[in-house]
């Protein structure tokens, strides 16, 4: 598995959609995946997801490992502040936005 993959199955929406949640047990829709950000910064851009009733804008990004997320310096990074939904493969450890609360996590 590599993030390369993951970019492609988000990018395409290869992935079954229905009954989507967060790692936190929240409902999650995926409206819009976001535009692929082939530079620096979070991995897709402007995307629009619903989680419960509230309607999000932002960006997401994706790793392998949710602890991906510290090792790559991302906690330091303002560029990843508008952060809505963090994919990843495997929830090794739960990710904090600089405010202190937890940015969603969805398998």
């Amino acid at each position: 598995m590599n993030e390369d993959f993951l970019h492609y199955l988000w990018k395409h929406r290869q992935f079954d959609l229905s009954d989507l949640r967060t790692e936190q047990n929240e409902d999650l829709e995926i409206i819009h995946c976001g535009y692929h950000n082939e530079n620096a910064g979070p991995d897709f851009l402007d995307a629009r997801i619903r989680i419960n009733e509230t309607l999000w804008a932002g960006n997401v990004e994706i790793h392998i490992a949710s602890s991906d997320w510290y090792k790559h310096g991302h906690q330091n990074d303002p560029a990843y502040d508008n952060v809505i939904l963090h994919v990843v493969f495997n929830q090794d450890r739960e990710v904090e936005a600089p405010e202190g609360s937890v940015v969603p996590h969805s398998p």
